[in-house]
């Protein structure tokens, strides 16, 4: 949960530094990796240790979900949800916020285990290692009050109001 509070926080923070434009889906898009396929394998783990057994493949065929290749797809397939004149700059904001997310992701140490960023076509796998995993538990507050404090100050200048 931090970790997605973080993620959040981090779009606002970024987006805010711009014109604003589809900022919602900018946001969504750094929730994206995670929903899509973390949370899948999260809920059938806890299916495959409690109530059934289920063989290894559906438990880990949610990872290309969290990589770019499977992430371009998961941009084309929610952008197809808004109107046909603005999917362009929901498929453009939806990807912006998906690599935000993994670059934070990036970021972090998780001990070796990386990412693989250019799945399917090489295993090769990235992790710069400069904060620990547990770091978005401490940042995740104060990172989400700030956000919450610009996106309020941006809309009390918005004309829209």
């Amino acid at each position: 949960m931090a970790d997605l509070l973080t993620h959040g926080a981090a779009a606002v923070l970024l987006k805010a530094g711009t014109r604003w434009h589809f900022c919602p889906v900018f946001v969504l898009g750094t929730f994206v990796p995670d929903v899509f396929s973390r949370i899948p394998a999260i809920v059938l783990t806890w299916v495959h240790l409690h109530l059934v057994a289920l063989p290894p493949q559906v438990l880990t065929m949610w990872q290309p979900l969290h990589q770019p290749f499977g992430l371009f797809f998961l941009a084309y397939l929610l952008c197809l949800f808004f109107d046909v004149g603005q999917r362009r700059l929901v498929f453009w904001n939806l990807v912006g916020g998906m690599a935000l997310h993994l670059g934070l992701d990036v970021l972090q140490d998780h001990h070796g285990a990386g990412y693989q960023l250019g799945f399917p076509f090489t295993d090769a796998v990235w992790e710069l290692g400069i904060i620990g995993s547990e770091a978005t538990v401490w940042t995740a507050a104060p990172l989400a009050v700030l956000a919450a404090f610009v996106a309020w100050r941006r809309q009390a200048k918005s004309p829209v109001g």
